[in-house]
């Protein structure tokens, strides 16, 4: 259980720190003429400085180990969760590293994505973690989560 509520720490301070990133060190650009081809259009991610890249190099680097560590929990424990985890890793990833077109206008929503995501990957672990003390064996149901 400790480890557990560790990797909960950590994920709160990684969220943290994406947001003060993402706050200070990121803009988007509406992606002209993108509202031809989706409703509401499409931006892109503005060049980061510098000091901005660096930053983002360690919250990259610290995203992945920590997501290392919930691969090996959920894998140990047999997770059916593990590609859903897998799913939600990759649009984190996409969004630390801005090298995707976004197709919500502004940052707070941006923010709110990844809150989201980052969310539901601690209900991932927490999940199998419960299924193991009390017995069940079945898989996160997110509907009941949050509404889906």
């Amino acid at each position: 259980m400790k480890k557990i509520i560790t990797l909960v720490q950590a994920f709160k301070d990684l969220e943290e720190r994406i947001n003060d990133f993402i706050n200070d060190d990121s803009s988007i650009e509406y992606v002209e003429g993108s509202e031809e081809v989706v409703a509401g259009g499409a931006y892109a991610w503005s060049k980061l400085k510098p000091v901005a890249i660096s930053r983002q190099e360690h919250i990259d680097a610290d995203y992945m180990e920590l997501a290392e560590k919930v691969r090996t929990v959920l894998k140990k424990d047999n997770s059916p969760n593990i590609q859903k985890f897998e799913h939600s890793y990759e649009l984190i990833l996409n969004y630390i590293r801005q090298d995707t077109l976004l197709w919500v206008p502004g940052l707070k929503s941006v923010l709110n994505e990844i809150k989201y995501e980052l969310d539901i990957q601690q209900f991932y672990f927490v999940d199998q973690e419960d299924s193991l003390i009390s017995g069940r064996s079945h898989g996160l149901n997110e509907s009941l989560l949050f509404g889906i």
